[in-house]
């Protein structure tokens, strides 16, 4: 199995749950947040939540307000897979899928303006 550039928005999602599960352990490390040996869903779920406050304070800026919409997406995608359980896997991994999409999205919005110039911030 190749390795997954997560990062890059037009990846192929991971193929299994572990996979998916791991990508999504490293991608809510990678927004500053501390992950819990072996998490799951939910968990990964409210680490996301509370991302997505902090990225949608008073200050912060389009960018983030439109990352933050994306992880809450993101978010809700976990959930569903939380209250599925063991059931319906295939759904469930659509679910993951979606939400390393939603995830990935929500780091390009970051990274596509992220250029020198500072933001205009009012006093």
């Amino acid at each position: 199995m190749g390795i997954v550039m997560h990062g890059d928005v037009g990846t192929t999602p991971p193929l299994d749950r572990t996979d998916c599960f791991m990508a999504l352990e490293a991608a809510v490390q990678w927004w500053g947040a501390e992950v819990p040996e072996d998490p799951g869903a939910g968990e990964l779920a409210q680490l996301l939540d509370e991302i997505v406050e902090r990225l949608s304070g008073d200050r912060s800026t389009e960018q983030a307000r439109s990352a933050a919409e994306l992880l809450a997406q993101a978010a809700e995608a976990l959930r569903a897979v939380a209250r599925l359980g063991g059931l319906l896997p295939a759904i469930s991994l659509w679910h993951l899928r979606t939400a390393l999409r939603q995830e990935a999205g929500a780091r390009g919005q970051l990274a596509q303006h992220n250029d020198p110039q500072p933001a205009a911030s009012p006093l």
